[in-house]
């Protein structure tokens, strides 16, 4: 009801100020001593803390935000048991990358070995799904994306099969097929490793990107609110609240908020 749901937003998130930062940033470099430090020194003013990527690694090409290994935590900060004693003091935030990962990952090095018969292989996104029957210039360039890179990345692989892959930030930046079984597992594994270690909310980072649609701008289209809204039930199942960051028009982001407990934009 809504009511039940009122009360239990209000237990994870009060009215006070939340702490943004990265591990490696404060304190003397890890988690437990950011911990420490927060606990001792910041705990009366900051109820919750949104920790930045801290997964491996934490200084990749997008601080971050290009994770190899999304299910590690980066050895130089600490580990899983860092992140659960420190979600016993404060409500931990954590970044769920929803829409790539790196082509450094275990998962598309599989790929480039085994192409098509890779168990990843459908795990990642390729032109050719959202455009079975080719394309042209007209719609490519009607593609939103955030930066000013073609949403394609070429890649020829060992077993001399060659697909263009999605890559919306950066080359580097490989996209999910989040519609997959591949794509499914992959985000519910890591839904189910932030909730056993303690976090309490996740913001859903490049969520707005996450639906790609033949002739469509691929950014924040119906589709998109629909997937937002079972990524979020999804996650509620698991006992944690969402936030949703998308950079857009103010209209987008109420009616992001519909669908996920708490919005915002910088």
């Amino acid at each position: 009801s809504f009511e039940i749901r009122a009360a239990f937003l209000f237990t994870t998130m009060k009215n006070q100020a939340q702490l943004i930062c990265y591990v490696n940033r404060l304190g003397t470099g890890n988690i437990e001593s950011l911990h420490g430090y927060l606990k001792r020194k910041l705990s009366p003013y900051f109820h919750s803390v949104h920790v930045l990527p801290f997964y491996t690694p934490i200084d990749g090409a997008d601080a971050g935000y290009d994770p190899i290994n999304h299910q590690e935590v980066d050895q130089r900060l600490g580990t899983w048991d860092d992140v659960t004693k420190f979600s016993k003091d404060f409500v931990l935030v954590a970044d769920l990358i929803v829409n790539h990962i790196s082509d450094e990952s275990k998962e598309f090095k599989d790929v480039e070995a085994k192409g098509t018969e890779s168990p990843y292989f459908d795990l990642f996104l390729t032109k050719d799904k959202v455009f079975p029957e080719g394309t042209n210039l007209e719609e490519i360039n009607k593609i939103y994306r955030p930066r000013p890179n073609r949403p394609f990345s070429v890649r020829k692989l060992n077993t001399g099969e060659s697909f263009e892959f999605w890559s919306t930030f950066s080359r580097s930046q490989l996209d999910i097929d989040v519609n997959s079984v591949s794509g499914q597992s992959y985000l519910n594994i890591l839904i189910e490793k932030f909730a056993k270690s303690g976090v309490k909310m996740l913001r859903l980072d490049a969520v707005g990107y996450a639906i790609k649609k033949a002739g469509s701008t691929c950014f924040m289209l119906p589709e998109t609110y629909d997937y937002i809204s079972e990524l979020t039930k999804s996650i509620h199942k698991h006992g944690m609240t969402t936030l949703a960051g998308v950079h857009a028009h103010y209209e987008v982001q109420i009616e992001i908020a519909k669908r996920v407990d708490y919005v915002y934009d910088f």
